[in-house]
């Protein structure tokens, strides 16, 4: 039987010879280790992926030695042990485990909001209605964590609001220092100090909003916010900490952010990583018109395959790549993940802004299970031919969304979470628009990409 011990040694082995071998020199040390050493296979599958990718020279190799390089030994030491390790190799095998014991699938991770308070006020946000007044305390994040890795869950996302507000952040860091985090923060409060301080404790990686270049932040976030978000990103890379970035397209700015220029900008900054959020009417004052057509969300998934294939970042598309996580992610499905906002509330997602449990006086195992989520996991996929480039139930399948959220009689979140099911305008729109897009994609998934992706539940 091959110890836990024994997989993070194999595993830091594999990836500390990384940066100092050739090519051909890791690939061979990786033949004799899987031929001598390695017998576990969660262990054996990660090196012949990194083998792989070094034979077909892809650019992630280029990232991966970039990224371990720069890192400061701290970060470094954390995003192996913590992300790669035991949220992963170690983590993987024993939610797969706990799964049968339970007799229900568990999620790979969790969002959090612990506070709604911002230093800015961003055009469309999607907490834009949070209450202020209101969040979560350090016991009640401490317990929340403290019962994710009971579930064998180490990997959390902060949000918000702007996480870097709340008091007690780099404190629940600290003392989960066997969890690996990602903040998504507008950057502007990721000072020289606050770098050097998330570069000893190395397990956070920061990913900061950006809407394109000056023009487009200033636009949606204030006048010199791009200027911060430069400094920011600058502080950084220069204390060794790993960090991305966060953009929305919309209607206006999808061309951007696609761009070669924006995404040369962004690795020459130092991120290492970028998340794509199509915009979507919810938050602040919702407005349909802001949302990027069919043809640009398209687009944009086309694209995001030759950034990947071509530049040494990884981009994530949050909705366009249902077809790699087996559709939606939302309702803590299996290998997926939901959120808690500052009130305690669960939600399937944090775009998916309704409830019917609170994390306060429930273990999070329960609130797992609620019958809400349990719907939304039955529903999945949630349109008949299972396009996988349609997965979400708010943009591309809203009647399940309006379906679901009544038949629980599940409350908005919010003042402005209701909309997206009771605003005859926005219900409308988003009825025209997944109908649009269907069309649109319906023939590129039986064509192209149906045999070659499944639903998560066809791995059953």
């Amino acid at each position: 039987m091959v110890t836990d011990t024994i997989k993070k040694k194999a595993v830091k082995s594999i990836l500390n010879v990384v940066t100092n071998l050739s090519d051909e020199n890791l690939i061979r040390a990786i033949d004799i280790g899987e031929k001598l050493l390695i017998k576990d296979e969660g262990v054996l599958s990660y090196a012949e992926a990194i083998k792989k990718a070094f034979q077909e020279k892809h650019p992630a190799i280029e990232l991966a030695r970039n990224v371990l390089a720069r890192l400061s030994n701290e970060s470094r030491e954390k995003f192996i042990e913590n992300f790669i390790i035991n949220a992963e190799v170690i983590g993987t095998p024993k939610r797969k485990e706990l799964q049968q014991k339970l007799g229900f699938g568990l999620p790979w991770f969790l969002v959090i909001s612990p506070t709604a308070r911002c230093n800015l006020h961003c055009r469309g946000c999607y907490a834009g209605e949070y209450p202020k007044d209101e969040g979560l305390s350090f016991d009640e994040v401490d317990r929340i964590l403290t019962e994710a890795k009971e579930l064998s869950m180490y990997f959390v996302t902060i949000s918000g609001g702007e996480p870097y507000v709340w008091p007690h952040l780099l404190d629940i860091f600290e003392k989960h220092n066997d969890m690996y985090f990602q903040t998504y923060t507008n950057g502007t409060l990721l000072n020289e100090k606050m770098a050097e301080k998330l570069a000893k404790l190395g397990n956070v990686a920061p990913a900061i909003s950006v809407e394109g270049f000056e023009k487009e932040t200033d636009e949606r976030r204030g006048k010199g916010v791009f200027k911060k978000v430069m400094e920011a990103m600058d502080n950084l890379r220069n204390a060794g900490v790993l960090f991305g970035f966060s953009a929305t397209p919309t209607r206006y700015n999808s061309e951007v952010l696609m761009s070669d220029e924006f995404i040369d900008l962004m690795i020459e900054k130092g991120c290492s990583f970028g998340w794509y959020f199509q915009y979507v009417p919810i938050g602040r004052n919702p407005d349909v018109s802001l949302m990027a057509t069919p043809e640009q969300r398209n687009k944009l998934r086309i694209r995001v395959r030759e950034i990947r294939s071509t530049k040494p970042i990884f981009i994530g598309d949050f909705w366009n790549d249902g077809p790699y996580v087996g559709g939606c992610i939302a309702g803590a499905r299996r290998g997926g993940y939901f959120h808690i906002n500052s009130k305690g509330d669960v939600e399937p997602c944090v775009f998916l802004q309704f409830s019917v449990d609170n994390i306060k006086g429930k273990k999070l195992v329960d609130v797992i299970q609620s019958p809400f989520f349990k719907a939304i996991r039955d529903a999945q996929p949630y349109c008949e031919n299972k396009n996988l480039l349609t997965p979400c139930a708010l943009i591309d399948n809203p009647h399940v969304l309006r379906d679901i959220v009544k038949r629980f009689d599940a409350k908005p979140s919010y003042n402005g979470s209701y909309e997206v099911i009771s605003n005859p305008e926005i219900v409308q729109f988003l009825d025209n628009y997944s109908k649009a897009f269907k069309e649109l994609t319906d023939d590129i998934w039986e064509k192209e990409l149906s045999l070659k992706h499944k639903h998560w539940k066809d791995y059953d």
